[in-house]
């Protein structure tokens, strides 16, 4: 199907599906909620597909594989609640389960609506970019200018309390003290480009631009790999 927007009602059913918090209410509501709040997603794909293989060949492009689940994995979380509020989508290359992987992401939540680029949560990932950015390397370099080429975003991810390269360039210091990193785009206050569907050529532009940071992204989760290797060997 076409993609025409989502839908306020699909969204007001997510949020009271999580405060009912009960298996019976879902079930009952479960072809309304697939309809309503999920297909969306779907038609999404559909769309901005082309372009987004684009960027990377070897996205998975299967939206049931793309596409986050109304029930919540309780098992390594304190919040039993059972469903979400929110719904997202990746764009990203396979994986092994629970691996870290760079990825394009579009959210969908009661009280915003964002989408972006994230990357670096494996092990030694964000090292191996701290040492890209204090060489300067190109990607780096490329991924700097792309990301601020673009106003509508901005550099994301839990910071470190102290820095971690307090004599470092400190154009550079918001990159190099966060613990994983992300590029991001939120709205909190207009969500009618997103209820009409309007936001998606902008969405597909900012995630073009975006492109030279996702490489950096794929560089530092490969050179955080070699160095593990060359570390057992």
């Amino acid at each position: 199907m076409a993609f025409t927007g989502f839908s306020a009602a699909g969204i007001d059913l997510l949020q009271l599906n999580r405060l009912q918090n009960s298996k019976e209410f879902y079930d009952a509501h479960k072809d309304e909620i697939k309809r309503l709040a999920i297909q969306p997603f779907y038609d999404l794909i559909e769309e901005i597909t082309p372009a987004m293989l684009e960027i990377d060949p070897q996205f998975v492009v299967t939206p049931a594989r793309m596409v986050s689940r109304v029930r919540r994995d309780t098992r390594y979380t304190k919040d039993k609640t059972l469903y979400r509020a929110n719904l997202w989508l990746f764009f990203r290359r396979p994986r092994r389960e629970r691996e870290s992987v760079p990825c394009y992401y579009f959210e969908v939540h009661p009280a915003f609506w964002r989408y972006g680029c994230w990357g670096a949560w494996g092990t030694g990932e964000m090292q191996a970019l701290r040492e890209m950015i204090l060489r300067e390397d190109r990607l780096f370099l490329e991924a700097y200018r792309a990301v601020n080429a673009c106003p509508q975003v901005q550099i994301d991810g839990e910071l470190y309390k102290r820095p971690k390269y307090p004599d470092a360039n400190p154009a550079y210091q918001s990159w190099l003290n966060r613990k994983e990193i992300g590029a991001d785009f939120r709205e909190t206050e207009d969500f009618a480009p997103l209820l009409d569907g309007s936001f998606v050529p902008e969405m597909v532009r900012t995630m073009q631009q975006l492109a030279p940071f996702y490489r950096l992204l794929l560089a530092a989760k490969e050179r955080a790999a070699a160095a593990a290797r060359e570390a057992l060997s």
